[in-house]
């Protein structure tokens, strides 16, 4: 097999180059996450600032850029976010504080969401401002502490999987995107497509959506149509811009070139787009379907990881993973002990430590006041032995209802 990629030292870069990876992590840098063409001096001049080394496709990019690659030439991508410097974020408020405004927040994200859907289903069209309007409450609460959001996201109405998907995707996309540093604006937008990227399934039948079986080929044909009715729904209102316009129309797209509707591949799909991808994803699979039984959030891990450079790229996969947590805020776990409980903050340099309030025992007899146990400072139990998280409960046997847990953690 031919080699694709060659390693070479940022002074011999030229324009047309295709740079495929660098010698240190994207995050760390301005560029896009994923690879681009050398279109300038200054990408030149910007690389050689960043890196002393990088990757370059030589079946992508060898020499001056073709006019029109085929993607481009058959459908106009749009939605491109361009090079950003990533934003330092840091939390401004405890996960205590702050769950109590979120808690407010997510309340009335979720009427909103009910109201612009029912809207949608009577053929009133979008209000596409009610929508921005509740990315921005959910954006600026990740902003000032992502695990209040996520707590709550946690709290599913099983029998609303379509409006609470929306919502619980959005919020990790928020949270994703908080990770990698994407700029505050960009939050709003991606927010926002993110919460309506599945309105085109107000058009479809509901005994499509709610069917108990697998789709056969004939159905799965018609669900598909539902982001093109998204992107009519969206192209209808105003005040709609490229990037949430992106993440409706292309998250079904995947890294391989597999996905739907124009089979775009790699950089061809815009980030947010890619992000969307891997949240939808991620929360469909950890919830209860009418197809399918919920997955624990580290089943739905290694589904991520077995997709990583055929559904979704692997950078991203790995970065989301990072993002979250491989026990996210709000997943039942049991510990090394037997204690059982539920994770209710991370601990960002050591995901595999968070936080958990422990609320039976483990003889399984309900604690009568819940304690948090950080794992990132206490690393034994009380036999001297190492303590950890043993490992996620399906949420049929967590024993205990999520909403009727107070968060006390600091």
């Amino acid at each position: 097999m031919a080699v694709r990629t060659e390693r070479i030292v940022t002074q011999d870069l030229s324009i047309g180059m295709y740079v495929s990876e660098l010698d240190r992590p994207w995050i760390e840098t301005p560029f896009p996450l994923q690879g681009f063409h050398i279109r300038s001096d200054e990408d030149i001049r910007q690389l050689q600032a960043w890196c002393k080394h990088v990757y370059i496709d030589r079946q992508l990019g060898t020499g001056p850029l073709e006019p029109v690659s085929a993607p481009v030439a058959r459908h106009r991508v749009r939605g491109s976010i361009g090079k950003f410097t990533p934003v330092r974020y840091t939390a401004t408020q405890t996960l205590k504080q702050e769950v109590v405004s979120a808690t407010l927040y997510h309340r009335e994200v979720t009427r909103a969401v009910v109201h612009l859907l029912n809207d949608l289903r009577a053929e009133k069209g979008l209000n596409l401002r009610v929508a921005r309007k509740a990315a921005s409450v959910m954006v600026h609460s990740i902003l000032r502490n992502p695990d209040a959001m996520v707590w709550l996201a946690r709290l599913r109405d099983r029998d609303s999987y379509g409006y609470a998907h929306s919502i619980r995707a959005s919020i990790l996309a928020t949270v994703f995107g908080r990770h990698v540093g994407l700029p505050k604006d960009v939050l709003e937008n991606l927010a926002t497509g993110v919460l309506l990227m599945d309105i085109g399934k107000t058009r479809l039948p509901r005994s499509l959506l709610t069917s108990p079986d697998p789709l056969g080929p004939e159905h799965w044909a018609l669900m598909r149509e539902h982001v093109q009715y998204g992107v009519d729904l969206l192209q209808d209102s105003s005040g709609v811009n490229d990037q949430m316009l992106a993440v409706v129309q292309y998250h079904h797209e995947r890294h391989d070139g597999s996905g739907y509707p124009f089979g775009l591949s790699g950089a061809e799909i815009p980030l947010l787009a890619r992000i969307a991808g891997i949240v939808d994803t991620y929360d469909a699979v950890t919830s209860e379907r009418p197809w399918a039984r919920a997955r624990t959030a580290t089943e739905a891990v290694s589904v991520l990881y077995e997709l990583r450079d055929t559904g979704f790229q692997a950078t991203l996969v790995e970065q989301f993973i990072q993002a979250i947590g491989v026990y996210p805020t709000g997943t039942p776990v049991e510990l090394s002990t037997g204690d059982v409980g539920v994770v209710v903050a991370q601990n960002p340099s050591r995901r595999l430590r968070p936080q958990v309030m422990v609320v039976r025992d483990g003889a399984g007899q309900p604690l009568e006041r819940p304690r948090i146990v950080d794992l990132m400072n206490v690393q034994q139990d009380a036999e001297g032995r190492p303590l950890a998280v043993a490992g996620c409960l399906r949420a049929d046997r967590a024993t205990f209802d999520l909403g009727n847990l107070q968060i006390n953690a600091a």
